[in-house]
């Protein structure tokens, strides 16, 4: 599949291909602590797959880094973000 990033995606653009893919965006909210965890979601039992995403807004651009750490984790190729 050819990229459409000239540059490194925002989350928002991560989460939005990663649905391609299966993925389901997911988060659990802990009030007492005022924290969120925000993480991807594909299969169930045996073939579970979660993948937590970076603390930061979907609007934010992701770091070469981070796009490479999630594409790995979540079982994405790289080259769909011109890696």
């Amino acid at each position: 599949m050819a990229s459409a990033f000239s540059q490194m995606p925002t989350l928002g653009e991560f989460i939005a291909r990663a649905r391609g893919y299966g993925y389901t965006r997911h988060t659990i909210r802990i009030r007492e602590l005022r924290a969120r965890i925000v993480y991807l979601r594909r299969g169930a039992g045996a073939s579970l797959k979660l993948v937590d995403l970076p603390p930061m807004r979907e609007g934010d651009r992701l770091t070469r880094t981070v796009v490479e750490r999630l594409c790995q984790r979540a079982g994405i190729p790289k080259e769909d973000f011109g890696l």
